[in-house]
């Protein structure tokens, strides 16, 4: 089976690297998944009109943004959101 070779812009390496040791594991196991096949059906959305440039949510509040061509996946960027903190809550219910 031919696996992507990955890589990280200078852009999203510095937030993978800053991630909690869990947290890091969850988006080093994505990769992993992702460089198998970038293109799956399943969790990943194609971004615009170009088949290549896509996104995917790997976990509970990560998502990666990534460009499959060649042989090559680049990770373009990787965002974290923590879920436990919403805009509107409980409290600006009442």
């Amino acid at each position: 089976m031919n696996q992507y070779r990955v890589q990280f812009t200078v852009e999203a390496r510095p937030t993978c690297d800053a991630l909690p040791a869990e947290r890091r594991a969850q988006v080093d196991r994505a990769v992993r998944v992702l460089a198998r096949d970038p293109f799956r059906k399943t969790s990943t959305a194609q971004l615009g009109p170009d088949e290549h440039l896509r996104r995917a949510y790997v976990g509970p509040g990560v998502k990666l943004e990534y460009m499959a061509v060649g042989a090559v996946m680049v990770v373009v960027g990787l965002e974290i959101f923590d879920e436990r903190a919403y805009l509107v809550d409980e409290a600006d219910a009442q």
